[in-house]
């Protein structure tokens, strides 16, 4: 018998592990490779939608203010349901000046079949009664008026009342509307109000911030004593604390905005 080379197995054995863990890792770099690149295009396609309120100015990343209480109005449901009613008063208007149809009738009845009776003859002096079958067709045409007084003296009135209507529900949606007008333009300056106080509270705190590390120099040297310390601290904090108010405060409006308009800006706010 032969002798096996065992030496050249495991050898060609190890070649084909190595050449399998080779082309494995080949794949899984490609496809880390490529999904990377597509995590990247996406970042890039969102990345124009950045927004940040510390360099830019949202102004000139949302429609313009005319454009916004245009949308307002058209997306209302408080006006469309103003319309609604004037349409429906419109139609109450016209049953009002068709009311009058009503007090006229035609009537048509029509029978027809086979009937049946049991007579007595007085006439004849039969004294008993006895059986008798008809028949018949019979059909009957009718036509009235019916004209209350009130319907002839009120009626214009009534039709009057119904125009009233129209003019409530409309006079309604105006005031609607401008209050919407002004609700729109309210918070779309205190949103542009509340973006130039983020700007003033930042810079603010970058002051406090280096303000601070000054006095903890300061206070480790002796220089300060701790209550004046703390009270720079107090400064600080409520520096900070401003400049989150105005934060919440941007964002808060941004969001009430686009309720207000029915549009999405589709903005990332980075400092949300």
């Amino acid at each position: 018998m032969k002798r096996k080379d065992y030496s050249n197995i495991m050898f060609t054995k190890f070649n084909l592990s190595l050449l399998t863990g080779l082309i494995f890792f080949i794949t899984f770099n490609s496809y880390i490779v490529e999904a990377q690149g597509s995590a990247n295009s996406r970042l890039i396609i969102d990345s124009t939608k950045l927004f940040n309120p510390l360099v830019d100015d949202i102004r000139q990343k949302i429609p313009p203010l005319r454009v916004l209480i245009d949308s307002a109005s058209h997306n209302s449901p408080s006006l469309q349901y103003e319309d609604l009613k004037a349409q429906y008063y419109y139609y109450e208007q016209l049953s009002a000046q068709r009311a009058w149809l009503e007090h006229f009738s035609l009537n048509f009845d029509a029978n027809f079949g086979n009937w049946d009776f049991w007579d007595k003859d007085e006439i004849n002096k039969v004294d008993r009664y006895y059986w008798s079958g008809s028949i018949r067709d019979n059909y009957a045409v009718g036509f009235y008026i019916r004209f209350p007084l009130a319907t002839l003296v009120d009626r214009r009135n009534r039709i009057n009342k119904q125009k009233k209507w129209q003019e409530i529900s409309l006079t309604q949606k105006e005031i609607n509307k401008r209050f919407l007008v002004k609700e729109v333009i309210r918070i779309y300056n205190d949103m542009v109000q509340y973006q130039k106080y983020i700007r003033i509270y930042e810079d603010y705190e970058n002051f406090t911030m280096m303000q601070m590390q000054m006095a903890q120099n300061e206070f480790l040297n002796g220089e300060i004593t701790a209550a004046e310390y703390a009270r720079l601290k107090e400064i600080q904090t409520r520096g900070s604390v401003n400049f989150q108010q105005a934060v919440s405060e941007f964002n808060k409006n941004y969001q009430m905005l686009e309720v207000a308009t029915g549009m999405k800006f589709n903005l990332i706010n980075v400092l949300r």
